[in-house]
């Protein structure tokens, strides 16, 4: 089985609901969704976003009362596929809930990348909430999913529309560069490079050329070299 640059992603419907989903398309292998058993409404075009997964999307219909009922749920799930799956595959939580912190710090303890990304556009603490490092740079996510604004060719803008300047980038570089040191990952292709820069920075990828960008700056540092869509590690 390849293992390379795998990630499994843990919602309930409720979250799931609130975030665009075209992002999470790009950034996972499977997501497993946690529902109400008794649910009846599910919007059209989610069930057509995740439809793309295909058999990487896995609903988990939940009896019983609704609320920590399904985080328990979640948390279980999480904990059979720690004992079953390889530790390279990464596991992402997406929840406002600080309640999952100390497992996923539990888990990361055990040797596996397991971080909990919050939505963005919430009052207090914006961005992701995660025991990883403090020099991670996390992964953002867009709310506000709704079958009246989530549009694959105009997706909203939930970023300032001034440039990044160079020294982001460049800071960008060396925080990827330290990630992939640490977590042992090493894509071997552009393309997965690319996405595993994209999980980790959201805010520079709604603009054209930002990934190019900072892959530029690890090739200048001489970190990597690129040679016909493959990627060499000099560290």
């Amino acid at each position: 089985m390849d293992t390379q640059n795998r990630r499994y992603v843990f919602i309930t419907f409720e979250d799931l609901k609130k975030v665009r989903f075209k992002k999470l398309e790009k950034v996972c292998d499977r997501i497993f969704i946690f529902i109400n058993a008794q649910e009846t409404s599910v919007p059209f075009l989610l069930v057509q976003q995740i439809q793309k997964l295909g058999k990487g999307a896995k609903w988990v219909p939940i009896n019983g009362p609704t609320g920590q009922n399904i985080n328990y749920h979640l948390c279980f799930l999480m904990g059979k596929l720690h004992q079953k799956v390889h530790s390279t595959i990464e596991f992402a939580v997406l929840s406002n809930d600080e309640g999952f912190d100390p497992l996923i710090a539990f888990i990361n303890e055990q040797g596996r990348s397991c971080l909990r990304v919050k939505r963005k556009g919430t009052k207090k603490n914006r961005g992701i909430q995660t025991p990883a490092p403090s020099s991670e740079k996390p992964l953002q996510i867009e709310e506000g999913y709704s079958e009246s604004n989530h549009s694959d060719d105009q997706p909203a803008n939930m970023f300032p529309e001034n440039p990044i300047d160079n020294q982001i980038y460049n800071h960008t570089a060396k925080e990827t560069i330290r990630r992939l040191i640490r977590s042992g990952n090493r894509p071997a292709e552009v393309d997965t490079l690319k996405k595993y820069i994209q999980l980790y920075n959201q805010e520079l990828t709604e603009y054209d050329g930002n990934i190019e960008r900072i892959i530029g700056e690890m090739q200048e540092s001489n970190d990597i070299k690129i040679q016909e869509g493959m990627v060499t590690y000099n560290f």
